[in-house]
């Protein structure tokens, strides 16, 4: 029986229900060939499309996903990496000295208990050489490989050991395999990449959900219908346990006026983004219009002229400030002072020593408000003694 590659593998990427299955599990091995050196060997264990463990040559030993909840899975691989050291038999029926053998080989299980296994082999991308569990028996899938079929139909116990593998410890597997609940997530992100020397860009909607409904994303807006080169790749399995779905499609940068965006359908609501003309890390592509250019240019100058007139406030204020502080107060003299300082020098009675004190207080700058004060203070004295009126007054009193 020869296996559909590509309908096996459309099979496991959809989920269990399209494809009348409950759960699968696949173990993807790929070997590296080098001239003069012992071959590589890793392998990806897919089961239900999450990843869940991965082993490699030089351990040997599976490393477990966080995913995987049991603890009853197998610890080594090293069966696999022995099945694949097949791959020596190979170069004679192939034109090159440097080559990579894959594996893929599992199970799936239907609702009903029914079990399906598969094991095909491809050679540098190309299929090669297929495996049906129920005949143990092998079949070409290229005509370079009539040859490695006759011989490896001759391997009794391989070709058992093969089937055994599909047909009963891979259902057991399934058994003892869980996982760790997954909350329902999907995220959406559109972006754009420059094509040099084009006048084109690359928009990329790139979907990770953890929703097994999520299917498909689709170019949505006004220039959709304009856009070339529209491609849809996934949904592929992350390692985390979601899915990743990407479309590519080619748009011109001088479409401005046109909207671009993405939606993704999910078992519960649609989600979708429109691109703001950016590439992922804030870039802008777009050719703006002259009516941008203009509008642009508006804006800029009003900001400007704003902050120019913030500035040169901030600037007055903080001048105006500066020079208050290095005002110094005026000298506020204490009356009763001045009063004591007047009775003494009326009690001074010798001309010269007044004088001197008058020339102090005049040197003295900050004391020139005191001095004011004495002077007016000596003038009333003098008034009161030599003003005729002053003595009448007196006289007349008495």
């Amino acid at each position: 029986m020869q296996i559909n590659w590509n309908l096996l593998t459309t099979c496991l990427l959809l989920s269990a229900v399209e494809c009348g299955s409950q759960y699968s599990l696949e173990f993807l091995s790929t070997g590296h060939v080098q001239p003069g050196s012992q071959p590589l060997f890793d392998q990806l264990t897919v089961f239900d499309r999450v990843p869940i463990s991965y082993c490699d040559t030089l351990t040997k030993r599976e490393q477990l996903k966080p995913i995987l909840a049991s603890k009853n899975f197998p610890k080594y691989c090293d069966d696999a990496s022995y099945d694949i050291s097949y791959l020596h038999n190979i170069p004679p029926f192939i034109n090159s000295t440097a080559y990579v053998v894959q594996r893929r080989r599992g199970c799936i299980q239907s609702a009903d208990g029914m079990v399906s296994g598969f094991d095909v082999w491809a050679v540098n991308g190309t299929d090669f050489i297929s495996f049906d569990p129920g005949t143990k028996s092998w079949t070409s899938q290229s005509p370079s490989a009539i040859t490695v079929q006759h011989q490896w139909n001759k391997e009794k116990h391989m070709n058992f050991a093969f089937s055994h593998f599909i047909r009963e410890e891979c259902p057991q597997m399934i058994q003892m395999i869980q996982l760790r609940s997954i909350p329902q997530k999907t995220e959406l992100h559109i972006f754009a990449k420059s094509i040099e020397n084009k006048d084109e860009v690359l928009l990329r909607c790139h979907v990770t959900s953890t929703d097994r409904s999520v299917s498909s994303v689709h170019l949505i807006g006004d220039g959709a219908s304009r856009a070339s080169s529209i491609t849809v790749t996934g949904p592929v399995p992350s390692g985390d346990g979601s899915v990743i779905l990407r479309l590519t499609a080619r748009i011109s940068r001088s479409q401005n006026t046109n909207t671009y965006g993405c939606t993704v359908q999910t078992g519960g609501h649609n989600i979708t983004v429109f691109w703001d003309g950016s590439t992922l890390d804030g870039i802008y592509l777009l050719h703006l219009s002259s009516a941008h250019w203009k509008i642009l240019t508006v804006i800029l100058g009003f900001f400007c002229t704003v902050s120019a007139i913030t500035i040169l406030s901030c600037a007055t204020i903080v001048l105006l400030k500066c020079v208050k502080k290095k005002s110094s107060p005026p000298l506020q003299v204490d009356p009763q002072l001045m009063e004591q300082f007047s009775r003494m020098m009326e009690n001074v009675a010798s001309p010269d020593l007044q004088s001197v004190l008058s020339a102090f207080m005049r040197g003295t700058e900050r004391n020139r408000e005191l001095q004011v004060r004495w002077e007016v203070s000596i003038r009333l004295r003098d008034q009161n003694y030599y003003d005729p009126e002053y003595f009448g007054h007196q006289v007349g009193a008495r």
